[in-house]
């Protein structure tokens, strides 16, 4: 017995059987510096926990006391939906470092009660490494010291494709060759795509065999039915009509009240990258679509001004920049929501995150993360989960919290949507991403462009949103709390959002220009300093002033008496009119430097 060679196997099936040794150690009840102890070939295994050691690692006493050149590591039978583990059974068939068998269930001794294709497939280690192979149904499998097999060294490869089913079948392999030619992402299986017997009146199945990071897997999928590429394109998935789920996409959360209101779009658009293998963070988005330069205002006073899209639209630069298309729904009739629905069920099986407004409780920016019930509930992320969840935990009777936290872990920690939005954003194909210098020219652009944009559908933007913003502080009859106090109200805390937004874009502009300095020349750089010094002094002085606010007037109208607030209000509002008119100008010189920077 060579103790290396022992100590290296139990390592090695320790660890392909997914044990730490700690939880081995639990297993077997020794202390895990007995482990540790043979797998650093200090001792062997006492006689007595040779056999729940061997079962714990699902082979023989022999394969682990007399290590073979050729070791299966794993072994299935399978038609692709049912698995049957007959690993320590083909290990005590290897004889001379040599496994030949016929593949067959009288032999296996596995029964499989389908009439899809079956096969046996298997992981091995030689001194050559760890390989894969597989044999179907009524097929030799030869393995022996020298084998290679298929090497798992790509994070996805198909290595075997048949439509039919166990009677008659044929090879589908150039078809699947085809298909990843053209980049498809799903694929309808039918005898339209894949070649079917004329003597085959029965249901056909594709069965796929194809290797990724968690080893060698096997798909059969029914005809008629979708398969996609699922986890990033290294998963293949049946698709389930009635329910899909992206899981483990990251909640949406409001920053410090300090620190601005953040942009929704712009939260959510992060979340939704991060989620397809983008991590982009929020100052690099806001920076890239522009929409850190924003500033609008509608002379009603209505909290829509602060939304990124409601006026200019930042969703073309971000997009172009990141490298994909995309395609908006917006207010779609109650008769096309049905093409609709089917898209958004087709993007999440995909592996597409959907982006909506007014997903629930406010007209907000959110993810749509998954469905249910064939399509008609939507599950999702918005920026007041966790307060409604919340709620819901200070409500009703104990038994009624229960059920709905198991509701809500059965669907990926995701709530449904309270409402179909009226804004739904497709992300399209991707394709190359914009240079760093493209993505900052463009960004420069969406600053001057935006800051001199006309009024669009009664909002006003850059310059013009200020001057109105202006305007609509100076009318000393609107903010008259006798007259009309909810209306006063309202506006106090609109402008209290509109500072909060206001200060959030120009923090992130002050980050995404200064992250983005090396890209200008000498010459640029200096003036872009500026650009970012500008942004950073309109937000903090827009933040010392919001929290002056909150400290007197806002609260004094809420809470205390219309005289108290009324006297103290007119005072505050002719100093927030001379911060804007400071903000303006710095944005007109911002314009100015801008247009310096793209000259060079």
């Amino acid at each position: 017995m060579e103790l290396e060679k022992i100590a290296m196997r139990i390592a090695s099936l320790r660890r392909e059987r997914g044990y730490t040794g700690e939880a081995l150690a639990e297993r077997l009840q020794v202390s895990p510096q007995a482990v540790s102890k043979w797998e650093n070939a200090k001792c062997l295994p006492d006689t007595a926990i040779l056999p729940a050691l061997a079962e714990a690692l699902d082979c023989s006493i022999d394969s682990l006391l007399c290590p073979r050149e050729l070791f299966i590591l794993e072994a299935v039978y399978t038609d692709g939906q049912t698995k049957v583990p007959v690993t320590r059974f083909l290990n005590n068939l290897v004889h001379d470092n040599v496994l030949d068998i016929y593949v067959n269930e009288p032999f296996i001794g596995a029964s499989l009660d389908s009439d899809r294709l079956k096969l046996l497939t298997v992981k091995f280690q030689t001194p050559e490494g760890v390989g894969f192979s597989y044999a179907l149904q009524n097929e030799n499998l030869l393995l022996d010291k020298k084998s290679t097999g298929f090497v798992s060294d790509k994070a996805f490869q198909i290595i075997g494709a048949y439509y039919g089913n166990e009677r008659e079948y044929s090879s589908a392999m150039q078809k699947m060759e085809h298909y990843a030619y053209f980049k498809w992402d799903k694929i309808q299986v039918n005898h339209e795509t894949f070649p079917s017997s004329t003597a085959s009146d029965d249901t056909e199945y594709l069965t796929l065999v194809y290797l990724n990071a968690e080893g060698i897997r096997v798909l059969s999928c029914p005809e008629n039915e979708t398969v996609y590429y699922g986890n990033h394109g290294t998963e293949l998935l049946l698709r389930d009509c009635s329910k899909c789920i992206l899981e483990h996409i990251e909640p949406l959360s409001w920053k410090k009240e300090a620190e601005g209101l953040e942009t929704p779009w712009a939260g959510a658009l992060r979340g939704a990258l991060a989620y397809m293998g983008e991590p982009y963070t929020y100052e690099q988005i806001m920076g890239m679509s522009g929409a850190c330069y924003r500033v609008c205002f509608t002379d009603v006073w209505d909290y829509s001004c602060t939304d990124a899209l409601v006026a200019y639209d930042y969703a073309v630069p971000l997009y172009s920049a990141v490298g994909y298309d995309f395609r908006m729904a917006e207010r779609l009739g109650k008769q096309e929501r049905k093409a609709e629905r089917q898209a958004i069920m087709e993007d999440i099986q995909r592996g597409r995150p959907v982006l909506a407004i007014n997903l629930r409780v406010a007209p907000e920016w959110g993810i749509i993360t998954g469905y249910t019930d064939n399509g008609n509930r939507f599950l999702c992320r918005t920026y007041f989960d966790q307060e409604i969840f919340d709620a819901f935990e200070l409500q009703g009777a104990e038994e009624s919290q229960e059920d709905r936290r198991m509701v809500y872990e059965e669907n990926g920690g995701y709530l449904f949507s309270d409402f179909w939005p009226f804004l739904i954003t497709h992300f399209g194909e991707k394709g190359e991403r914009k240079s760093d210098a493209d993505i900052l020219k463009t960004s420069l652009a969406t600053l001057i462009e935006s800051f001199e944009a006309e009024e669009c559908r009664g909002y006003h933007q850059g310059r013009d949103a200020y001057r109105a913003w202006i305007r609509g502080l100076s009318r000393e009859e609107d903010f008259r709390l006798e007259h009309d106090r909810e209306n006063v109200l309202r506006r106090l805390s609109v402008n209290d959002s509109m500072l909060g937004t206001l200060i959030d874009c120009r923090r992130a502009a002050a980050v995404w220009l200064g992250e983005n300095l090396s890209v200008v020349s000498e010459a640029g750089r200096e003036r872009m300093e500026k650009i970012a010094d500008n942004c950073r002094t309109i937000a903090d002085k827009a933040s010392e002033f919001r929290n002056k606010i909150c400290r007197s007037s806002v609260c004094e109208i809420a809470y205390n008496s219309v005289k108290t607030a009324g006297a103290s209000t007119p005072t505050l509002r002719k100093e927030q009119i001379a911060l804007l008119e400071q903000a303006l100008a710095l944005e007109e010189e911002n314009c100015r430097l801008a247009r310096l920077v793209l000259q060079v």
